[in-house]
C-alpha cells in the first residue's frame, strides 16, 4: 500500500494521528495511521480492540487494517469527516442532540450484547500482539483500592465523616469490578461525547485506547453519570440501553442485578474522580472537561452517584462517606452545574 498527501489530524504526548490517501485508490480512498509513541499499552489496547471487533464483523468503530509492533504504529479505516456528539450538544437543536445520543446508546448496547463473555476471544487477540501483564478491569480494581488514601485525604481536609466500613466497601467494589459476572463485555472505556462520529454509514466510536473487557455498564456512565443531560433524557437512555443489553444478558432483565451493577460502576467512578482530582481544587477551581470545572465535576458525580445508589446500594458505608463529603463541599462551594447549549 503506497500512501501520499499526509494530513495531521492530531498530535499529543501519547500519539500522532495522520490521514493519508492511498495511491491508485481513487479520490476518496484514504486510511488513518496512528503512531503511539509514549504509551504502548494504550496503543496496543486500541490495536487489539479494533482488530477484535473487525474479526467479529462488528462495525462500531474504524476497521483495523494493519500494524507494526516495532514501529508502534497501526493503520485503520478512515471513517471520513462528520459531526461528533459533542458538536451536537454544543449546538442549539435539542431534538438532534437527543437523537444523536440515543443512536450512540443503541450502538453501545449492540457492542456489549455482541461481546458478552468473550474474554477468551479477546485475550487471544490481545496476547498475540505484545502480551499484556494484566487485564484492564483488574488494573481498574487495584487502582481503586491502592489509591484509597486520596479519597481519605479529601474527607479529612473538608472535615467530613469517614464511615468505619469504608475500607471494606472499597474492597467489595474492587472485587465486583474485577469480576462483573454476566455483565462482562468488551467496553470502549472512554465514552466522552467527542469520541463518536456520525458517518454516512451510521454512528461510530473513536479512540479505543482504554478499551477492554470489563463491566458493560462502565460505558453507560457517559449518560448516567459524567455528562450533564436532562433527567428525562438520562432516564430514557438508561431504559433504552437496558432493553438492548437485555437481548443477550438475562441479568439485565432482573432489577436487583441491573441496579446493583449500575450502582457499582457509578460508585467506583465517583471514588476515581476524587482520586484523580487533587484537593488543590479547594483553593482554586480549574477546567476539567469541556464545559466542566473540577468543582462542578466533583459535585456532579456526588449528586448522580447518590441518586444511582438509592434503589439498591451495594456499599452503604461508602455511600454515607460520600454523602458527608458532598454536604461539606456544598457548604464551601456554590457551583452552577453546566448545561449543554442544546438543552438550555
Amino acid at each position: 500500500m503506497l500512501l501520499t498527501d499526509p494530513e495531521v489530524l492530531r498530535t499529543e504526548s501519547r500519539s500522532v494521528v495522520v490521514r493519508a490517501r492511498v495511491v491508485g485508490g481513487g479520490e476518496e480512498s484514504s486510511v488513518v495511521l496512528k503512531h503511539f509513541r509514549d504509551d504502548p499499552v494504550c496503543g496496543l489496547d486500541e490495536w487489539a480492540g479494533l482488530l477484535f471487533l473487525t474479526q467479529r464483523g462488528l462495525h462500531v468503530g474504524p476497521r483495523f487494517l494493519a500494524g507494526s509492533e516495532e514501529a508502534r504504529l497501526f493503520v485503520m479505516e478512515d471513517l471520513g469527516r462528520g459531526q461528533r456528539l459533542e458538536e451536537l450538544l454544543q449546538d442549539d437543536d435539542a431534538r438532534t442532540a437527543s437523537g444523536g445520543l440515543m443512536s450512540i446508546v443503541r450502538l453501545t448496547a449492540l457492542l456489549h450484547v455482541r461481546t458478552l463473555g468473550a474474554q477468551s476471544d479477546y485475550d487471544s487477540v490481545r496476547q498475540a500482539i505484545e502480551p499484556r501483564h494484566e487485564r484492564v478491569r483488574i488494573e481498574n480494581a487495584r487502582y481503586l483500592v491502592d489509591n484509597a488514601g486520596r479519597l481519605r485525604r479529601w474527607v479529612e481536609m473538608v472535615g467530613a465523616r469517614e464511615d468505619p466500613g469504608l475500607q471494606a466497601d472499597l474492597e467489595q467494589l474492587a472485587r465486583e469490578l474485577a469480576d462483573p459476572g454476566p455483565f462482562l463485555a468488551f467496553t470502549h472505556g472512554d465514552m466522552a461525547p467527542g469520541n463518536s462520529l456520525f458517518t454516512r454509514e451510521g454512528p461510530r466510536l473513536l479512540d479505543f485506547e482504554y478499551a477492554g473487557m470489563r463491566n458493560a455498564l462502565y460505558d453507560a456512565l457517559m449518560w448516567l453519570l459524567t455528562v450533564p443531560l436532562p433527567e428525562e433524557l438520562v432516564a430514557r437512555a438508561d431504559a433504552y440501553y437496558r432493553s438492548g443489553l437485555s437481548q443477550g444478558c438475562y441479568a439485565a432483565q432482573v432489577d436487583s442485578d441491573y441496579l446493583r451493577a449500575r450502582a457499582t460502576v457509578a460508585a467506583a467512578r465517583t471514588v476515581n474522580v476524587f482520586q484523580w482530582i487533587s484537593p488543590k481544587a479547594l483553593e482554586r477551581d480549574r477546567d476539567w472537561a469541556p464545559g466542566f470545572t473540577e468543582r462542578a465535576a466533583l459535585l456532579r458525580h456526588l449528586e448522580r452517584c447518590r441518586f444511582l445508589m438509592e434503589p439498591l446500594n451495594p456499599v452503604p458505608a461508602l455511600a454515607r462517606t460520600l454523602q458527608s463529603l458532598e454536604a461539606r463541599l456544598r457548604e464551601r462551594w456554590t457551583v452552577e452545574l453546566p448545561v449543554w447549549p442544546a438543552f438550555r
